[in-house]
């Protein structure tokens, strides 16, 4: 008999709460170039008490990637507020896409209406970086404002 895997070394997947799933779907699918493989609803005092809450309505939907899932999720109860994060901010979180081309990514995103928030680099020496020269990045938000990257990595920023 094998032991259940009690460890934390896959990510299943990251959960991203939006203002409107239906446009928050149309933007990540147009940006993965995936389709939602599930959208529900989860509701109750169950739920709500894995997260501290009261009561909660949760309107989500699953959108399956090659090595994580994103799970975008409307809150309808309790009311959303807003949260206002910048990547300097303690807490603050990004979810990063890998591609091979930094710049013909960029171009995709400009494409579909979605532009970054400075001009993508390629890491240099004058960056401070010992390792990992000539990664290539980008950031950029969704509709919401939450924190997303492109990288093209190098060195110790590729995986595997």
């Amino acid at each position: 008999m094998t032991e259940p895997d009690t460890g934390f070394s896959i990510i299943n997947h990251i959960g991203i709460t939006v203002s409107n799933l239906e446009n928050s779907i149309i933007f990540y699918e147009a940006l993965t170039g995936g389709k939602i493989a599930n959208k529900d609803e989860i509701s109750g005092k169950r739920m709500a008490e894995t997260q501290g809450l009261e009561n909660t309505l949760i309107k989500f939907a699953n959108l399956h990637l090659g090595n994580v899932n994103i799970d975008i999720l409307e809150y309808v109860e309790p009311k959303p507020s807003q949260a206002h994060y910048s990547n300097e901010q303690i807490s603050a979180m990004h979810m990063c896409f890998k591609v091979d081309d930094i710049d013909a990514a960029v171009a995709r995103l400009k494409a579909i209406g979605i532009h970054p928030d400075g001009k993508p680099i390629f890491f240099e020496e004058q960056d401070g970086l010992k390792n990992g020269l000539g990664t290539g990045v980008a950031y950029f938000t969704d509709p919401d404002g939450t924190n997303l990257e492109l990288i093209a990595p190098k060195g110790p920023f590729t995986r595997g």
